[in-house]
């Protein structure tokens, strides 16, 4: 018997050497709702549900920039969106995909801080799984010196 829980001891460790962790940041400039949600959405829950088959996980991290910004504000009444129908409807349809990502797989969202200065996006407007607390540059610098692959979704 005792040998039996050494052997399934032994049977977990060795399992547990083999799953790694895969991490990608992805840089997402595309103001394109289609794209957004193939290139970015699709291919993300792809990417996961293919490492997680394979015993291992998928840590992402989304920095958002350029024409990106609209689909992660929620209040758009008081953002500089306020009464453009064209992005109501993306985010409408994108919404509730983006919080998928960052509930069910963990996806970070990152927003460039100055950005959001220069297009007048008060914090309060975001969504609550964005942070915003530095610019784009120093995201994708400090997570690919952290090990992440680098992805763009242009």
């Amino acid at each position: 018997m005792k040998n039996i829980k050494i052997l399934l001891v032994a049977l977990l460790m060795t399992g547990t050497l083999y799953a790694a962790e895969k991490k990608v940041v992805i840089d997402l400039t595309s103001g394109d709702v289609d794209v957004v949600e193939k290139a970015l959405v699709k291919n993300l829950v792809s990417i996961a549900e293919h490492y997680k088959a394979n015993g291992d996980t998928l840590k992402a991290v989304v920095v958002i920039s350029g024409k990106s910004y609209r689909f992660f504000v929620h209040d758009l009444k008081n953002s500089p969106y306020q009464g453009k129908m064209k992005v109501s409807r993306a985010q409408k349809r994108l919404a509730p995909k983006l919080e998928m990502l960052s509930q069910r797989y963990g996806v970070d969202f990152r927003m460039c801080q100055a950005g959001m200065k220069v297009r007048k996006i008060a914090p309060q407007t975001l969504y609550r799984y964005v942070k915003h607390d530095r610019n784009k540059s120093i995201y994708l610098i400090d997570y690919q010196n952290e090990g992440y692959a680098y992805l763009s979704v242009h």
